[in-house]
């Protein structure tokens, strides 16, 4: 899954919004009895405290790593994840995507997506280089993109009935970032999405549970 093109728009809004929404907000008169509301602010609550996430940005280089539980085995887990093809269908971001060639457990998958805010709109295009090790690993390479790199590893591992997924990603953005972008609009963007993938793995085994 390409959730990295998602959070990567995002990290554009902040910066082409960010700054005049904090500076109104410090304009704005405060009272003791008003509590000002700032819209950028208002959007970085965590979407889940089960989904660990740790950032690492230096300003050119951007480390996510991610870690949570899901109540499934990892064979149902991994059906989710490397469904390529229907990506759109649980993740809005995602505008379509499409694997493009396939030899074994390695494939190339073409995905685009979008985020909005308001009336702006930022769209990205990918091609990334996946390879396979069924049921515990998945690593992904962009040979071609809006990044100068991107390369993201996803494991999973059993635990008590359940399945861990570990994420790891590296980014380098084809612009500047601010470090304090990675401890805000990053976090809570790969909070929301892993969220996505976390309720499609349980819809899908509800669905399956009932059906029997």
């Amino acid at each position: 899954m390409n959730k990295f093109q998602v959070i990567f728009a995002a990290i554009l809004l902040n910066l082409f919004l960010g700054d005049s929404a904090w500076s109104q907000e410090e304009n704005q008169p405060r009272s003791e009895n008003v509590q000002v509301l700032n819209p950028v602010k208002q959007i970085l609550e965590p979407h889940d405290k089960n989904i660990r996430v740790d950032v690492q940005n230096d300003g050119e280089q951007i480390i996510i790593d991610v870690s949570f539980v899901v109540p499934v085995a990892p064979q149902k887990a991994w059906a989710v994840l490397t469904d390529f093809e229907n990506i759109p269908q649980f993740n809005p971001g995602i505008l379509s995507s499409r694997v493009t060639g396939r030899m074994g457990n390695h494939c190339h998958v073409l995905q685009k997506s979008i985020t909005k805010y308001g009336f702006i709109v930022f769209s990205f295009e990918s091609v990334r280089e996946i390879k396979l090790v069924p049921f515990e690993r998945i690593h992904e390479r962009m040979i071609s993109g809006n990044m100068r790199k991107m390369e993201e590893t996803t494991e999973l591992r059993p635990e008590r009935g359940q399945t861990r997924i570990i994420y790891h990603a590296v980014l380098v953005p084809g612009v500047w970032m601010p470090a304090m972008v990675g401890d805000v609009f990053v976090k809570q963007e790969a909070r929301e999405q892993f969220q996505t993938l976390i309720d499609e793995i349980i819809r899908r085994e509800r669905v399956k549970t009932v059906s029997r």
